[in-house]
């Protein structure tokens, strides 16, 4: 009986896990190409889905993302200086050694993201305030 009970229950893990798979492809969880394709080409893309994009090295200065989805994107060393990331989502992207100088980001998230090496001066942090020359990873106020 109790053999009968866990193949039942085998079963309907599994059936669960398929339906999961079915239902919520991949995709869900990647950039929307389009989006990214609207980046490259005009520097522009407010309220973008680039979740989980790579963006490594990017040359993105000026750029404008406010409001855009960057939740998991590799920018290291990306070049964002002046960039508008307001209300952005940047949970645990990369921006190991990226160029932040003079961007904004007001109001993003930046939740576990990786700013090792990010240079942030003159940068407009998360909660309005300007980072102090010689901001290296720690936005110093």
């Amino acid at each position: 009986m109790i053999k009968h009970i866990l193949r039942i229950r085998s079963y309907v893990v599994a059936g669960v896990i398929f339906c999961e798979i079915a239902l919520f492809p991949l995709q869900a969880f990647a950039f929307v190409p389009e989006d990214l394709e609207r980046l490259t080409a005009t520097n522009n893309c407010p309220g973008c889905d680039l979740r989980n994009a790579d963006l490594h090295g990017a040359r993105l200065k000026q750029a404008v993302l406010e409001g855009a989805n960057l939740m998991g994107a590799n920018l290291e060393g990306a070049d964002l200086q002046g960039a508008v990331l307001d209300d952005a989502g940047m949970e645990k992207a990369v921006l190991k050694k990226a160029i932040l100088s003079g961007a904004s980001l007001d109001h993003a998230t930046i939740d576990d993201a990786d700013l090792n090496g990010a240079l942030l001066d003159d940068t407009t942090w998360v909660d309005g305030k300007i980072c102090k020359k010689g901001s290296v990873g720690v936005c110093k106020k």
